[in-house]
């Protein structure tokens, strides 16, 4: 499972300023135009794409008053999925895996940050998987508008989750795949596919746990930030979330059976040559007891002097090779 370590595209900011009956878009280029939103009377969601421009995230961090090891914990994307509370905000680390068109899932972390009327996000990069949040944002009758800032990142990470359900069904279509081709055939490639696999699961198994943590630690909050309305559909992810690692012990179990069964299908393949091959040995031991016996060089041997020797020694050899073939086969050895 793979991880950017480099952000080459240039950092953009989208805002959408929403309330029960009011949406509005805004396409933002400095930090500074945000401000007049945090005194604002709507919601607003804050959406920073890829970590290119560390000067435009100082100004945010500066603007929402976020600390500056909170800010190091955003540009250091190797960070285990976690929750923190702070007087002015939550801080929230979380981790979308997704395919694009790698045959290896990818990482990407995002870093959610709730205030009293506003959620910022900023994207380890620019790839858009938010646009179905967007969708429901732009509907007037969702409870997205209705309900608070906490309401509004809780659909952030069930989405999150969601795409975690979809990794599991690509691997498992996998999984399939491979225990047919084995049962078909078996080679090295195979193997090492599986071990990819595995490796992409124990990944994946690492970011579930933290993510579990950070839904229960939402759980046990008593921040001002988080409304208790909310708590409802923060059980509901926890418990997809729960789901979701369970089916990941299911699969390594799964995994394991390949290896399994791939070590098997080597090993039948095997006994199957050496079958072959020992049927064969078999096969030539009189044929080559004849050919020794007729060619030692003794001077009285009747059957060297003989017009038709020659002859008949082919028609004991090809006698002798098929009563075997047939008495083999009699006894399904082949």
């Amino acid at each position: 499972m793979s991880a950017k370590t480099q952000h080459k595209t240039p950092s953009s900011m989208e805002l959408y300023e929403f309330g029960e009956n009011y949406f509005q878009k805004h396409h933002i280029k400095t930090a500074e135009e945000v401000r007049p939103f945090l005194t604002g009377t709507h919601k607003f969601w804050l959406n920073v794409s890829s970590l290119e421009n560390e000067d435009l995230l100082k100004e945010l961090s500066a603007l929402f008053d976020i600390h500056p090891l909170t800010m190091e914990d955003v540009l250091n994307c190797h960070q285990r999925p976690k929750f923190e509370e702070f007087e002015n905000n939550i801080f929230i680390v979380s981790k979308m895996v997704y395919y694009v068109h790698s045959k290896k899932p990818t990482t990407e972390q995002i870093s959610i940050f709730i205030g009293k009327n506003y959620v910022l996000t900023i994207q380890e990069d620019a790839y858009d998987f938010f646009d179905p949040i967007r969708t429901r944002l732009e509907n007037p009758h969702g409870k997205m508008r209705k309900y608070g800032a906490d309401y509004f990142a809780y659909t952030l990470i069930d989405s999150i989750v969601d795409k975690y359900f979809e990794i599991i069904e690509t691997q498992e279509e996998m999984i399939d795949k491979m225990e047919d081709q084995i049962v078909a055939n078996t080679s090295k490639q195979k193997l090492s596919s599986i071990f990819q696999l595995r490796k992409d699961i124990q990944h994946l198994k690492k970011i579930i746990w933290p993510t579990r943590e950070l839904l229960s630690n939402w759980k046990k909050s008593e921040s001002p930030l988080l409304k208790k309305k909310t708590d409802p559909f923060i059980n509901d992810v926890y418990e997809h979330i729960i789901e979701v690692n369970e089916n990941l012990e299911v699969q390594r179990e799964s995994i394991a059976t390949l290896v399994e069964m791939f070590l098997s299908s080597l090993s039948i393949k095997q006994n199957e040559v050496m079958k072959t091959l020992t049927i064969i040995a078999t096969i030539f031991i009189p044929l080559t007891f004849i050919a020794g016996v007729y060619g030692m060089n003794f001077q009285f041997m009747p059957e060297l002097s003989w017009k038709y020797g020659y002859f008949l020694t082919w028609v004991v050899f090809i006698g002798t090779t098929v009563a075997m073939m047939f008495y083999f086969k009699r006894k399904e050895w082949f």
